[in-house]
């Protein structure tokens, strides 16, 4: 498999497990079903999981379709994907009414005596996904366009 190829594999992962597991975490008793949320705000968080649904087919259609630019689907892509987890670490300081944590307050998992917040770790680990698949798409050093050129001009003037 060549690096483009697992750039979009990459990226595909990534766009359609974070559909998956939004899902099947937020669509849940201590998220969208819980008593205490107001109905209005239950529907602004099922109308953001479907509008990242949505994106995120767009994204993986242009990572997979026949195309003359396979690297900005590349570009596209990730950007798509990175712009639903990036917010997740600064949302709370924008909407300091808002947590990190949807469990009970004084129930946060700890590690080495500090807070650890698992969709922080869970979002980090899918940012690094997107920057791999990003490198991936845009390691073999150049668009074939861009070689033929050089290969070109170095022939005319050699």
């Amino acid at each position: 498999m060549n690096k483009l190829s697992l750039a979009k594999v990459t990226l595909t992962g990534v766009l359609a497990a974070g559909v998956i597991s939004s899902f099947i975490l937020d669509w849940s008793p201590n998220h969208l079903l819980h008593p205490a949320w107001h109905p209005h705000a239950r529907f602004h968080g099922a109308l953001l999981l479907f509008f990242l649904a949505g994106v995120s087919a767009v994204a993986i259609w242009l990572l997979w379709r026949q195309s003359q630019e396979p690297k900005l689907a590349i570009k596209i892509a990730s950007l798509i994907a990175a712009s639903f987890w990036l917010p997740l670490f600064y949302i709370p300081f924008l909407l300091p009414s808002s947590t990190w944590w949807a469990g009970e307050v004084g129930k946060e998992p700890h590690y080495l005596g500090k807070i650890i917040y698992p969709n922080l770790v869970t979002a980090g680990i899918f940012l690094l996904l997107i920057v791999i698949g990003l490198w991936l798409g845009h390691a073999d050093g150049g668009s074939s366009k861009t070689r033929r050129r050089t290969s070109q001009y170095a022939n005319n003037h050699s």
